[in-house]
C-alpha cells in the first residue's frame, strides 16, 4: 500500500511539475505546483508559504516580517538537492515535497479526497479539504497543520493530550536559530492527577503553569484576565484539550525558543515589530523545585527560598550559599497517634502532584477529616476554585515546586500538617506578625489625621476654583474598555511598567490606531472619586497644546480609573529642566494651575502665549 501511494504520488507530481500556480494566491489544486521562488499567501495578506533557509526548508511566516516562521513541514528531512524542488497536491489529497524525484516530505491521511484543494488560511493554517463536502474556510479539514505545530502556538491551535494512547499533540523548540529540526524543550499537556501544562527539557521538567483549577491554572495567572482565557476541554474522559480565547483584532504568537523559555509576542501594527510581552519561566520562582522539597519561592523576599513552618534547611552550609536545591527537613517527628495539625499557607501555586490521593466531590472539612485519619498524608487542599472551593486533593511524602503570590486572590491555599507543639509555635508568630501592620497603621491614621486638618482647606479652596472655571462644553474624548487596556499592556505586567507616581503606576503599551502609549493607571487607595476624575480628564483634553504629551483617552470601569496618552520616547519636559524623572502629571497639573491663577486675575488675550512662555 504505501509502494503504491508513493508510485501514484510520484507520477502525479511529474505530470503537474509544468503547471506552476500564479503569484499571490493561497489555494494549489491538484494540477498546480509550488516551486522555489514562489508562495502562498493567504486572503488577508498575514501568512505566506514557500521555500526558506536556502530552499532545504518548506514553512509558514508572516508576510509582513518574513524571519519569523511559525511552522516548518520538513523540519527533520531537510531539502539537500535544490534541483526540480516542488511541492503538489495529488488527486487523493496527498500533500507531498519532491526533490530531483525523490519524495522529501508528504501527509498521511485518515481518507482520501474526492476533489481536494490546499489552501493556507489567515489564521496561518495549511489546511487539506475537499471542495465537495464543505467550504474551506468553514472547518472539514481532511488535513491541518495545525495538528502538527512546530516551535510556535498561535490562536486557534489546540494543544491535546490523548488519555487512552498516551499521546501528546505539543510545541517543541528548534534546535538552534539556524536550524528548525525538532530541539531540547518541548511544551505540552499532561495529566497527573488534574491537566497542567509543562516544559520539559528531555524529561526533566523545567517549568510548570500550576494543576487546572477550574477556571484557569492555577500558577499562570497573576491578576484576572478578561482578554485571554484558557479553555479546557474533555471529551468522553478520553481527549483533554487545551485552547485560548484572543483579541482577534491583535496579532499574538507564543513561541517556545531555544533556551526554553515560552514566550508571548503581540505585534505592533504601525512599526510591524514585535513585541515580547510575557515569558515562561517569568523569574526564578518558576524554575521547577527552585527551593527543593519543603520550600517554598517567594519572589518579593530578600531570600527568595525559605523552609514551610515547621521545617528547617537539611544542609544550612548550601543555603547559607543560596543554593537550596537540598530542600527542607522536619524539626519534630509527626505524631499521628497522639495529635497532628495543619497550618494554612495562603495564595500560592500548590505543590506537584508526586504522591498523591484525589476525590472531585469532597468538601475541605471532609478533606480535613480524611488527611488527619491517614499518618501518610502530609497536606490537603481544595483542588478546584468553583463554588468557594470544592474538591480533595491530598499530598503524601515531599511537597515540591511551590511558590507564593503575594497579593493576588485567586491563587489557592494548602494545608501542611505539623505536630501540634509545631503548630502552637507557629500560630504564636503569626500573631506577632499579625500585631505588626495593625501598630503601623494606627500610627499611619494618627498622622492623617493631623496633615488631613492642614490640606482640607486648600482641598476645598481647589474645588471652589474647578467649580467657577468649569466650562459645560463637552468635550468629546475616545473611552477604552478595560479589556483593550489589559491586552497592550500585558495584564500590568512588571515588562511594561515604566514609572509612578502620587496618582498610580504607569504603563507602556500599543494600540494598533494609536501606537505606543502611556497608560496612567490610578491607585486603589487615591482619594480621588468618579466625578473629580471626570473633571480632571476634562480639564487636562481642554489643555491640550504643543508642547503637552497628548491626552489619547480614558477608561473608568468598575473601579479602574486610567488615562491613557501618548508614549515619549525621549522622556518628559521636567527631566531636562530639573534633571529627575517626576511623573508626568505633575507637569500637567503645574500647567493647570499656573493657566487658573492666570485667567482669574488678568483678562489678557494671551493667556496661552503666557502658558507657553512658562
Amino acid at each position: 500500500m504505501a509502494i503504491y501511494q508513493f508510485t501514484l504520488i510520484f507520477s502525479v507530481l511529474v505530470y503537474s511539475i509544468f503547471l506552476k500556480i500564479s503569484v499571490g494566491v493561497d489555494t494549489l489544486f491538484p494540477n498546480q505546483t509550488l516551486v522555489i521562488g514562489q508562495t502562498l499567501i493567504s486572503h488577508s495578506q498575514i501568512f505566506e508559504l514557500g521555500f526558506f533557509f536556502g530552499n532545504r526548508y518548506l514553512g509558514i511566516w508572516y508576510k509582513s516580517t518574513p524571519g519569523f516562521v511559525v511552522w516548518v513541514a520538513n523540519r527533520e528531512n531537510p531539502i539537500t538537492n535544490t534541483r526540480e524542488v516542488f511541492l503538489a497536491i495529488d488527486e487523493n489529497g496527498t500533500l507531498a515535497i519532491t526533490s530531483g524525484g525523490r519524495i522529501i516530505w508528504f501527509t498521511e491521511l485518515s481518507e482520501p479526497a474526492s476533489n481536494p484543494i490546499l489552501q493556507l488560511l489567515d489564521n496561518g493554517n495549511l489546511v487539506i479539504a475537499d471542495e465537495n463536502r464543505k467550504s474551506p474556510s468553514h472547518g472539514s479539514f481532511i488535513w491541518q497543520s495545525f495538528d502538527y505545530p512546530s516551535d510556535t502556538w498561535l490562536p486557534g491551535m489546540k494543544m491535546v493530550y490523548d488519555i487512552d494512547a498516551g499521546k501528546h499533540k505539543y510545541i517543541r523548540s528548534w534546535r538552534n536559530s539556524n536550524d528548525p529540526s525538532p530541539g531540547d524543550f518541548i511544551w505540552r499537556i499532561e495529566n497527573e492527577g488534574l491537566p497542567e501544562l509543562v516544559i520539559r527539557k528531555g524529561k526533566k521538567k523545567r517549568f510548570r503553569m500550576g494543576k487546572w483549577n477550574g477556571l484557569h491554572f492555577s500558577g499562570g495567572l497573576r491578576i484576572p484576565n478578561p482578554v485571554f482565557k484558557p479553555e479546557l476541554v474533555f471529551k468522553q474522559e478520553r481527549l483533554i484539550s487545551i485552547s485560548e480565547n484572543f483579541d482577534s483584532s491583535i496579532l499574538v504568537r507564543f513561541t517556545l525558543d531555544t533556551s526554553g523559555a515560552l514566550r508571548r509576542y503581540t505585534m505592533n501594527a504601525r512599526r510591524d515589530k514585535w513585541n515580547a510581552f510575557y515569558s515562561n519561566p517569568i523569574d526564578p520562582c518558576d524554575e521547577y523545585g527552585q527551593c527543593g522539597p519543603n520550600g517554598m519561592c517567594r519572589i518579593d523576599k530578600p531570600v527568595r527560598c525559605e523552609c514551610f513552618k515547621g521545617f528547617a534547611p537539611k544542609f544550612q552550609e548550601d543555603w547559607d550559599r543560596q543554593d537550596w536545591s537540598g530542600g527542607c527537613a522536619r524539626i519534630k517527628p509527626l505524631n499521628c497517634e497522639n495529635g497532628d495539625g495543619f497550618l494554612e499557607v495562603r495564595g500560592v501555586k500548590h505543590p506537584d502532584m508526586l504522591q498523591y490521593w484525589l476525590n472531585t466531590s469532597m468538601s475541605l472539612k471532609e478533606c480535613h477529616d480524611e488527611c488527619l485519619r491517614n499518618c501518610s498524608c502530609t497536606a490537603y487542599a481544595n483542588p478546584y476554585i468553583t463554588n468557594g472551593g470544592s474538591g480533595c486533593l491530598m499530598w503524601f511524602g515531599e511537597l515540591v515546586d511551590t511558590r507564593e503570590f503575594s497579593g493576588v486572590d485567586s491563587m489557592q491555599n494548602i494545608y501542611v500538617r505539623l505536630p501540634e507543639s509545631e503548630l502552637d509555635s507557629s500560630n504564636d508568630s503569626e500573631e506577632k506578625e499579625k500585631r505588626r501592620p495593625i501598630e503601623l497603621i494606627l500610627i499611619s491614621i494618627a498622622f492623617g489625621v493631623f496633615v488631613s486638618g492642614l490640606i482640607n482647606g486648600s482641598i476645598l479652596l481647589i474645588t471652589k476654583q474647578k467649580r467657577r472655571g468649569r466650562n459645560n462644553e463637552d468635550i468629546e474624548l475616545p473611552l477604552f474598555k478595560l479589556a483593550t487596556i489589559v491586552a497592550t499592556t500585558n495584564n500590568f505586567s512588571k515588562e511594561n511598567l515604566i514609572g509612578g507616581g502620587g496618582f498610580g503606576p504607569v504603563y507602556r503599551g500599543c494600540l494598533l490606531a494609536e501606537g505606543e502609549i502611556a497608560v496612567k493607571r490610578m491607585s486603589r487607595t487615591s482619594r480621588q472619586g468618579l466625578e473629580e476624575f471626570k473633571n480632571e480628564v476634562i480639564l487636562i483634553a481642554k489643555l491640550q497644546h504643543r508642547n503637552l504629551v497628548r491626552l489619547i483617552g480614558c477608561c473608568i470601569e468598575g473601579e479602574e480609573r486610567m488615562l491613557i496618552y501618548e508614549y515619549m520616547h525621549n522622556k518628559s519636559l521636567d527631566y531636562f529642566v530639573f534633571g529627575t524623572g517626576y511623573d508626568i502629571l505633575h507637569l500637567l497639573v503645574f500647567f493647570k494651575n499656573a493657566l487658573t491663577s492666570i485667567m482669574c486675575r488678568s483678562k489678557s488675550k494671551n493667556n496661552f502665549d503666557m502658558a507657553y512662555a512658562l
